[in-house]
């Protein structure tokens, strides 16, 4: 497993995913989206299609991402849950405001909403204990990709700290037939959690 990247590019911290109403956002077709209700919880993880109409509600087509990516191999149907539109959210990539973000230790600075589905702010990979499956951005040939999984915990190579990461599609491929996907051994500091 080579390394993909130069140890001294050290890129500012990408997006922060926003949640945006389902009924604001014009083009939904693979979107990653927030499912949920006020005084129930909120579900991550999820893929959505463009809405449609039945009996005068507009219901919004959504699979998991495991489908998702089942559908994307070819490897069988994806069946949808059709959700009202107003228990959907977008999650749309927004510039990151503050780039000194603190650790996710913090518990006052978690506090949210629980009412309203939560802004996922990216946190550096290397303030995050057990990245093993986690979804992270990761800067790789200068900009960020946010369809790949954590594959590992820390390690060192040659005096740089590194994690395994796969691209999304093979980590869904690998959970269908028991396949592991080519991994790529990332720097630390390109990587920041979802």
């Amino acid at each position: 497993m080579g390394l993909a990247d130069n140890a001294f590019d050290i890129p500012d911290p990408p997006p922060v995913l926003v949640p945006v109403p389902a009924i604001r956002v014009f083009d939904m077709h693979s979107a990653r989206v927030v499912s949920g209700a006020p005084g129930s919880g909120w579900q991550f993880d999820l893929r959505a299609d463009d809405p449609v109409t039945r009996e005068g509600q507009l219901l919004v087509p959504l699979i998991t991402e495991a489908d998702y990516y089942r559908a994307v191999d070819g490897d069988g149907d994806a069946y949808a849950s059709l959700v009202p539109a107003e228990d959907v959210w977008v999650q749309q990539a927004e510039p990151n405001p503050d780039t000194s973000t603190p650790p996710p230790g913090y518990l006052i600075d978690r506090l949210t909403d629980p009412d309203a589905p939560p802004v996922r702010k990216p946190y550096p990979a290397s303030d995050v204990p057990g990245l093993t499956g986690l979804r992270v951005w990761y800067w790789h040939g200068g900009e960020f990709r946010d369809d790949f999984r954590c594959v590992s915990e820390p390690f060192e190579v040659d005096g740089d700290f590194c994690v395994r990461v796969v691209d999304e599609a093979g980590w869904y491929r690998w959970q269908r037939t028991g396949q592991p996907p080519k991994a790529t051994d990332a720097f630390i500091h390109h990587l920041w959690t979802q």
